[in-house]
């Protein structure tokens, strides 16, 4: 070689970019045009129809719910309000701050930040800077969710502040998006949080001054949830401030996210990669399931914990043996639903939000109450079937067993109906205290409890929708019997041991006619669970 000629050097390999070029050409080869035309019309149709069927169901029941909610509304109350005056908007303010926690919560499952798993096994282990392969997925996810989260708001908009101008529920849409994308940056600040103090591999490059402080600052907000819920507890009062044309707190909300994406975009390389590998499997699990129509696949993605809990009480009791197969089944059972991590915090959080609804609401007639109090009931009864979730992946496991499907389902039962019985008999204790009747309904709550415990092994052992058969032919239309059947199971047994009990609540007092009912109807969920046929 001469020494003028030019020095070759090899071209430096951007995985990133090899990879989404790979994509596109993968997905070019596979479409055709008609397709690409059919789908995109079919979704633009799709949305105009949803959106114009929303549009009227919003304008047809603005009025109703607005006089149903409105403090001078006639009749009795279930739960009087306080004596001392609450601010104008409290309960929709309660109603948005549960939305972006939730939102916060759920962010951090699947993610926020992460990699599909080709990439993470293949891309990750190399000495390069993972910011651009993690912050494009990120970028478009913080989009999805402000677009999702502001549409979804426009409903509950119109619905809850009639005095707003159309302008003005547009502007509280936008700022409640950015609300929840300010939930989605908290929740990433959480993932860096959980990192290393430093980014490792041969890439790595020394952190300046700027980036030091921004990792401290970091670290200060994610060493617990409590600074996060603050920020959203004063987000929450955004929305309904900009529908009364105050955009001063909006510009604030864009500040804080603007804020937030500057302090966690500089750490994302130091986010273990084992992390951003969790955060795909747990989005591409929670993705398939709900295409498929799935909760409880969709509840075994959101609850998976690769935490260990330890329960000295459960590993004493499980450790004293059983005398009878069942005996022994039964302290299994208890065993692991006591070392299930989390059991409680739904449960919890929901009669607590139940609880300050009814409070902050004004003077809402009874029908309302009472529809809240179901909506937490259907929404708590589910948490409580973890166990049985877990042991449904493998149904073939419970043929093994020394015992019949009855007696198996049976000690699945027993620890879900003692917990919810628990759960239900505190609530309407904090019911009657709060004045909704006498003391008698706390023994109904109990016995319904039973009936919910049954409703969420029934729910845990829901099968599969099955899309091969064909809907049947009926005066209203096609309807899809199986997936609808195997959609609703567990609901049904919900809403008859709930039935009741709403009763109950509605009179103020639980008659002995009515004691018995509940008992029957309990009774009923629990021999459905028995002996059902679980096609």
């Amino acid at each position: 070689m001469t020494s003028g000629a030019a020095v070759r050097t090899a071209p430096v390999f951007d995985p990133v970019r090899f990879t989404r070029q790979a994509s596109r050409a993968y997905t070019r080869d596979r479409s055709r045009i008609r397709d690409v035309f059919v789908d995109v019309y079919t979704a633009l149709l799709t949305a105009g129809t949803i959106g114009a069927l929303a549009a009227g169901l919003v304008l047809a029941l603005r009025e109703q719910v607005a006089l149903a909610w409105s403090a001078d509304s006639a009749g009795r109350t279930l739960v009087d309000p306080p004596s001392f005056s609450l601010p104008d908007g409290a309960a929709p303010t309660v109603l948005l701050f549960a939305a972006l926690a939730a939102i916060m919560v759920v962010a951090r499952k699947l993610g926020p930040a992460a990699v599909s798993g080709p990439e993470g096994y293949w891309w990750l282990s190399l000495p390069l800077d993972r910011r651009r392969m993690v912050s494009g997925r990120l970028i478009r996810r913080l989009v999805l969710v402000w677009a999702g989260a502001s549409v979804l708001y426009l409903p509950f908009g119109f619905i809850t502040d009639l005095a707003a101008s159309v302008r003005g529920q547009f502007g509280a849409a936008a700022a409640f998006g950015l609300a929840a994308v300010c939930a989605v940056l908290l929740a990433l600040l959480q993932q860096v949080g959980a990192g290393p103090a430093t980014s490792g591999g041969p890439a790595t490059v020394k952190p300046t001054m700027a980036s030091r402080t921004a990792r401290g600052l970091a670290r200060r907000m994610v060493s617990g949830q409590l600074p996060g819920l603050l920020l959203l507890a004063v987000l929450s009062f955004v929305p309904r401030q900009a529908a009364a044309g105050l955009w001063g707190p909006a510009l604030v909300t864009l500040a804080a996210a603007v804020a937030l994406w500057l302090v966690g975009r500089p750490q994302l390389g130091d986010i273990p990669g084992r992390d951003l590998i969790r955060g795909g499997a747990v989005s591409g699990h929670a993705g398939a399931a709900v295409y498929l129509m799935d909760p409880n696949e969709v509840a075994r993605a959101l609850s998976a914990d690769y935490g260990v809990v330890v329960s000295a009480r459960a590993g004493r009791w499980y450790a004293k043996g059983g005398r009878t197969p069942f005996g022994a089944l039964l302290r299994a059972d208890t065993a692991a639903f006591l070392r299930t991590p989390g059991l409680w915090v739904r449960p919890v959080l929901l009669l607590s939000l139940c609880m300050t609804l009814l409070l902050t609401g004004g003077r809402q007639p009874v029908p309302v109450q009472l529809a809240l109090i179901a909506a937490t009931v259907f929404a708590v009864v589910p948490a409580l079937g973890a166990v049985a979730r877990r042991t449904a992946i493998m149904p073939g496991l419970d043929l093994l067993l020394p015992l019949s499907l009855s007696m198996v389902r049976l000690s699945r039962t027993a620890l879900p109906a003692a917990a919810l019985a628990l759960w239900s008999a505190l609530s309407c204790a904090v019911l009657v205290l709060l004045g909704a009747g006498s003391p008698e309904l706390i023994a109904l709550g109990a016995l319904a409890g039973v009936g919910f415990g049954a409703s969420a092994v029934r729910g845990a052992y829901r099968v599969q929708p099955d899309w091969t058969a064909p809907p049947v032919d009926t005066v209203f239309g096609p309807v899809p019997t199986a997936q609808t059947g195997a959609m609703i199971r567990g609901l049904d047994t919900t809403l008859l041991a709930l039935v009741p009990l709403l009763l109950g609540l509605f009179l103020g007092y639980a008659p002995g006619v009515l004691l018995l009912a509940q008992t029957g109807f309990s009774a009923v969920c629990l021999l459905m669970v028995m002996y059902s046929n679980p096609k």
